[in-house]
């Protein structure tokens, strides 16, 4: 399953406007939004994961699913039975603003 579900408009716009660094969030771009696609494949083949955002204190990666935002660490995989990703998201968000206002907030407060 490819995971192209489109981001929304603001990506872009905050991309245009280069609010691209809100320490300890930072948009992902070009080559390293396709490896963390990638990853994100390869982990939930099943789910659809567009990356566009990583913690730079951590391995949480916020995703866009074409509804809502997921942050997922991707690299701390819980597994079942069946060796299969057992999907787990630390937070979700109805929209991309909704986690905007989030990582504004930890940008104030992360030291």
């Amino acid at each position: 399953m490819t995971q192209n579900v489109a981001l929304p408009a603001l990506y872009d716009r905050m991309i245009e406007r280069g609010i691209v660094d809100l320490e300890p969030w930072e948009l992902l771009r070009g080559a390293e939004q396709a490896h963390r696609l990638k990853h994100l494949v390869e982990t939930f083949p099943e789910w659809p994961l567009n990356p566009f955002a990583h913690r730079s204190d951590n391995d949480d990666v916020a995703c866009w699913t074409g509804e809502n935002v997921v942050v997922v660490d991707d690299y701390d995989v819980v597994r079942d039975a069946n060796e299969a990703a057992v999907r787990h998201q630390p937070a979700e968000y109805h929209s991309m603003d909704e986690w905007l206002i989030v990582a504004i907030r930890d940008f104030i407060e992360f030291d």
